[in-house]
């Protein structure tokens, strides 16, 4: 997992990818505040962004997930979010497969003992190696939040 806040690319740009790079310049450029909830293209299937507007929830009411094809950089525009992470290590159960449909896992609850706290201008990148549990509470108090996840093209 990396994290950063979009005020402080400079500094983490020259250690991503091309197609990295593209969706961090992609989030720095845009002006999301009067974007609807829908998907927008930025590169074809390589790069596309979805934009989600929700209210977090308590941990224990969101699904563990992960992704197979796409990387996921989330992008929290407006409010405040805390998403609990962790590596696969082979021994989760999926309890929900839609990689083939959506490339997305869920699995029953893991142990996750680490996680970020994002606010505003806040992003978080997270391989196809790590499961991640968003759009949950920070300190227990659900927030209204704009998030933008970006989709990367991992192979």
């Amino acid at each position: 997992m990396i994290c950063g806040n979009k005020n402080d690319l400079e500094k983490i740009l020259p250690y991503l990818t091309e197609n990295l790079t593209k969706a961090l310049n992609y989030i720095e450029s845009t002006d999301f505040s009067t974007m609807k909830n829908v998907e927008y293209t930025v590169d074809g299937r390589n790069i596309f962004c979805r934009v989600n507007i929700y209210t977090t929830e308590w941990k224990e009411l969101r699904r563990p997930e992960s992704h197979n094809d796409y990387i996921d950089v989330q992008y929290l525009n407006r409010g405040n979010e805390t998403i609990w992470y962790c590596p696969k290590c082979g021994d989760e159960i999926v309890v929900e497969d839609n990689s083939k449909e959506n490339d997305v896992l869920f699995y029953a609850p893991v142990d996750e003992k680490d996680c970020v706290n994002l606010k505003n201008g806040d992003f978080a990148i997270f391989s196809p190696w790590e499961i991640h549990r968003p759009n949950c509470s920070s300190g227990g108090v659900p927030a209204d939040v704009q998030k933008i996840v970006v989709k990367v093209k991992a192979f």
